[in-house]
């Protein structure tokens, strides 16, 4: 008995047979990084409820699962400014999932929640708040670089990029492609673009999320700088955030898709483009609602997307597009018919900064509350 017993496990052990294991912190591991170092590709660590000062935390590659031990958000990890909380960087794949945790106090260049490098990871149902990146630094959130992390139904709020370079107050992305959906992203600063999400050369998707209450110089939401082939932004509500120009979103150098999603009380205090700026850009917006943004909804061009079945010239704040009589209504424009031309339109009031048809203090305040020389 005791040789076939044995000849079991050697085979067991020659065919590289492993079994996943649960690890339990503080019960088997007293850190979240102590369980990581005995764990094993497909191990579980689950948390107990309750507030572990940890910084850096280094996932090391491995395809495992961190997160609550109950499935609710009663873990925090909280790095007092010692570092980013977590820092995913050695090729993990989507098999390597975040879940279910407050990660906050992070304090980083890059990334002051999670750091992702070169790495895939799966960040679900997290809250990710209070975390700054240094000056000039990006990513108060999420950094990511060379990488396609899975970011869902998550809650991204009050962090910071700050410095007069600090970009991505929520999230950052260079070279990389996230998928990011269901998520709240919210009351992030940026100090210069994105305040919610910004985006460097690269292809993000970003679908059924809410984008509110952001704040950044250049693209209050959403901001993409040379996102090629395509930035797609889908079923969205992009609500009540400010930039000095694109409120909502700002587009440059990028070919973005962007359908059914509603555009609402965003602000651009001084450029314009409240709900949307463009430059050397093209975007095709499709089945998108805009709603009482200032001081003009969209700044340069735009391509309407779907088959319309008539266009013509509709006069904005911010001159004159060619669109549907619905689309036309839906920007706050006046639509003047089919057959009419953008000569049609009344010149634009360049003085009204604010967009209600008056030049007045209120406009020669906000010129001087952005007086200085521009970037």
């Amino acid at each position: 008995m005791r040789y076939i017993c044995t000849a079991v496990v050697a085979t067991l052990a020659l065919a590289g047979t492993s079994f996943a294991a649960t690890i339990n912190v503080p019960g088997d591991h007293a850190t979240i990084q102590g369980a990581i170092n005995a764990s094993s590709h497909g191990d579980v660590i689950a948390i107990a409820a309750g507030t572990y000062n940890e910084h850096s935390i280094d996932t090391d590659g491995k395809a495992i699962t961190i997160g609550s031990a109950s499935g609710n958000l009663d873990v925090t990890i909280d790095a007092n400014g010692g570092g980013s909380v977590f820092r995913i960087e050695s090729g993990e794949t989507s098999g390597t999932v975040i879940k279910d945790l407050v990660i906050t106090g992070g304090l980083a260049n890059y990334g002051g929640g999670i750091y992702c490098g070169n790495s895939s990871p799966t960040i679900s149902g997290c809250t990710i708040e209070g975390n700054t990146t240094n000056d000039d630094g990006e990513g108060g959130g999420i950094y990511c670089e060379d990488s396609s992390p899975t970011i869902t139904n998550c809650t991204i709020s009050g962090n910071m990029a700050t410095g007069s370079q600090g970009n991505g107050g929520g999230i950052y992305c260079d070279n990389s492609e996230p998928t990011i959906s269901g998520c709240t992203i919210s009351g992030n600063t940026a100090h210069y673009s994105g305040g919610g999400i910004s985006c460097y050369g690269s292809e993000p998707t970003i679908s059924n999320c809410t984008i509110s209450g952001n704040t950044a110089f250049d693209g209050g939401g959403i901001s993409c700088y040379g996102s090629w082939p395509t930035t797609t932004i889908s079923d969205c509500t992009i609500s009540g955030n400010t930039a000095y120009y694109g409120g909502g979103i700002s587009c440059y150098g990028t070919y973005a898709a962007i359908s059914d999603c509603t555009i609402e009380g965003n602000t651009a205090n001084f450029y314009g483009g409240g709900a949307i700026y463009s430059e050397d850009s093209s975007p095709t917006i499709t089945g998108c609602t805009f709603t009482s943004n200032m001081p003009n909804t969209i700044f340069g061009d735009i391509t309407l997307g779907g088959s319309p079945s008539t266009t013509g010239a509709c006069c904005v704040s911010s001159g004159c597009h060619a669109l549907t009589e619905d689309a036309c209504a839906g920007m706050g424009g006046t639509w003047l018919g089919e057959d009419a031309s953008c000569d049609d339109c009344p010149a634009s009031c360049m003085g009204d900064t604010d967009g209600n048809g008056v030049v007045n203090i209120e406009d020669l305040l906000n010129m001087l509350g952005s007086w200085g020389a521009c970037p």
